[in-house]
């Protein structure tokens, strides 16, 4: 038998001892053997022992029935809220525990902060910091413990916007910076001048003496020194700018770089400047060089610790332009040779249109247009062959704009959203959960808010129950003996699916069809009170570490294989224990979710 120090020292929480605290640990160790079917503790219980599983099986049970399995070096019977457990632990087979007594691991507890979060954070379900702890990811809290405010290495250079536009050159040369801040008497940015604007400014020939605010950027890229590093990143992605304005309670303190913020993590690849080389693009051929460098520096960020939700704004603004650029050039080429094209909407659904794709997101798009359907069609065709030949590969179920099905009128779409509410066949049923997340991305707009309407106008209460039924029916696999059994998990199947579809019926349940995101949508449903907080929080958490490990094998594969297909299916001996004890809880998430489903659509009456 391993002697006690060194076994807690293999196990997680127990590494952020000091050796004075694993000392005085191990003095209050004590060993017990429990034969199969001896209970530990009962369900509602204040237990005197923390238990550390050193062999054996332990069942943990609620209201009789076995929700969990626990093995070697498992930890039960912490009991943080009270001391009380909220379950029945029973040896499965003959077990033996180290156990530690209530009052020593508490003080432990009280000693080491990192110790007591590690516990907290679980019990919580705030699975993101759980993982932070668990992981220690230095990448992670420095992106996002490190504030905006401090990157400003200088008091901001401002000007008014009656300033000319020769004093306002003067003052940046003297001051030794790139740009000056436009603002009001009361420091309120209205207006930023660049380097590059100056030379756009010289090479015009216009009068030095004109006022800066002719030639200023208005309104400006404005950002609180409070918010994260992240988000000054994101910004700076988004809008292919240099310079951003930080901003303390709405006036301006100090104006940060693209290269204040890559400097300080990102030394080994430049996203922005990728990006901003996709923007510029004019080809095809360029975009596809430049989208496969995007899509490795994003898998390398994934791999690096950064998470779902945050990456999620990233990936759809690179996609979001990329498809639009492609758009364009297809465009002018077709146009060139048959005329000007009717009006038209390029809509995304599935993943995209909820904003939430990963790496390698296959295409799922559609058209709404007037006038010349053919025409049309042939167009659609080329920009799907676009998209497939820069990076973004073609659907396999064939839900493309280049599809006739998928490509039609307004009204047609109409009569196809009817027909879909009004004869709920599992068909009908499988294409009202892929169009009722409907995204528009470049043409006629007006379409898609007429589409929205009619969606509000033609929803049916059955068509919701047939919506909320699709969300339940596969139950995920909860406890690590149900995932033993299936050896892999489908992590799209039991755990995104059912999430993303019960939200949306939810969404669509109180008209709320514009918002598309999923994490947008529980909020949304957190505000109006349908879902109470802790439950919209759970599935926040939940959703994000479900995408997160698809993010974790798909930027694997990228990175080591760009050819490498990427899979929703995970093998469970792939994952790392911290992974299944985080995963079995979201799959139990899931499970209460469905019962919810359930319960408010009265599905277990019938149909």
């Amino acid at each position: 038998m391993l002697p006690p120090r060194e076994f807690l020292k293999e196990i997680k929480p127990f590494k952020f001892l000091t050796e004075e605290e694993l000392d005085l640990l191990v003095k209050n160790l004590e060993v017990e053997g429990f034969e199969e079917g001896e209970v530990l503790f009962g369900e509602g219980q204040k237990t005197k022992y923390v238990y550390i599983i050193f062999s054996g099986l332990i069942g943990l049970y609620e209201d009789d029935k076995l929700i969990d399995h626990m093995t070697k070096g498992d930890i039960i019977g912490i009991g943080l809220e009270g001391g009380i457990v909220q379950y029945t632990a029973k040896a499965e087979e003959d077990t033996i525990c180290y156990l530690i007594k209530k009052d020593v691991f508490n003080k432990i507890l009280e000693r080491n902060d990192k110790f007591f979060e590690f516990f907290k954070s679980f019990v919580d379900r705030r699975f993101r910091r759980f993982r932070e702890i668990a992981t220690e990811s230095a990448f992670e809290e420095r992106l996002f413990l490190t504030k905006v405010r401090s990157l400003i290495t200088k008091e901001p250079v401002v000007c008014s916007p009656i300033t000319s536009v020769r004093d306002a050159a003067i003052k940046m040369e003297l001051n030794a910076v790139g740009s000056i801040v436009v603002v009001t008497d009361t420091m309120k940015p209205i207006g930023i001048l660049t380097d590059h604007d100056l030379k756009k400014f010289i090479i015009h020939g216009k009068s030095p003496e004109e006022r800066v605010s002719a030639y200023m950027s208005s309104p400006p890229i404005c950002i609180e020194g409070e918010k994260p590093l992240f988000e000054a990143y994101v910004e700076l992605l988004k809008k292919g700018i240099n310079h951003l304005i930080v901003t303390e309670e709405g006036k301006v303190s100090g104006v940060i770089t693209s290269k204040d913020v890559l400097g300080e993590f990102e030394p080994s690849t430049s996203l922005v400047a990728l990006y901003r080389k996709i923007r510029k693009a004019r080809n095809l051929l360029e975009m596809s060089e430049i989208f496969h460098e995007l899509i490795k520096a994003i898998s390398l960020l994934v791999l690096k610790g950064m998470h779902f939700y945050d990456l999620s704004t990233m990936i759809t603004g690179i996609y979001d332009y990329t498809v639009t650029n492609v758009i364009e050039i297809v465009k002018r080429n077709f146009e060139r040779e048959v005329g000007r094209l009717p009006d038209f909407l390029w809509i995304h659904m599935g993943s995209s249109a909820r904003k939430e794709q990963i790496i390698a997101t296959d295409q799922d798009n559609a058209m709404i247009h007037e006038g010349d359907g053919q025409i049309l069609l042939e167009f659609a065709k080329k920009v799907n062959d676009a998209l497939n030949f820069v990076g973004i590969p073609k659907c396999p179920g064939n839900y493309m704009a280049s599809n006739p099905n998928w490509n039609k009128s307004i009204d047609s779409w109409k009569r196809m959203f009817e027909e879909w509410f009004e004869e709920l066949t599992p068909e009908n049923v499988r294409y009202l959960s892929i169009f009722l997340d409907l995204r528009p991305i470049y043409g006629e707009f007006k379409f898609h808010h007429e589409l929205i309407e009619h969606i509000y106008e033609k929803r049916t209460m059955q068509s919701l129950r047939y919506l909320a039924l699709d969300a339940s029916a596969l139950e995920p696999p909860t406890g690590i003996f149900g995932m033993r059994r299936l050896k892999e998990i489908d992590l799209k199947r039991y755990g995104i699916y059912p999430l993303a579809n019960g939200v949306r019926v939810l969404s669509l349940e109180k008209n709320i069809i514009e918002i598309t995101n999923t994490k947008e949508r529980i909020e949304k449903l957190i505000e109006i009170e349908l879902i109470e907080d802790k439950t919209g929080r759970d599935l926040l958490e939940s959703y994000e570490f479900f995408q997160d490990l698809r993010l974790k094998f798909q930027a694997k594969s990228l990175v080591e294989d760009y050819e490498k297909k990427s899979y929703n299916v995970i093998k469970v001996a792939d994952l790392d224990k911290i992974e299944i004890f985080v995963l079995r809880e979201c799959f139990k998430i899931i499970s209460d979710f469905q019962k919810f489903l359930k319960g408010r659509f009265a599905i277990e009456r019938g149909i």
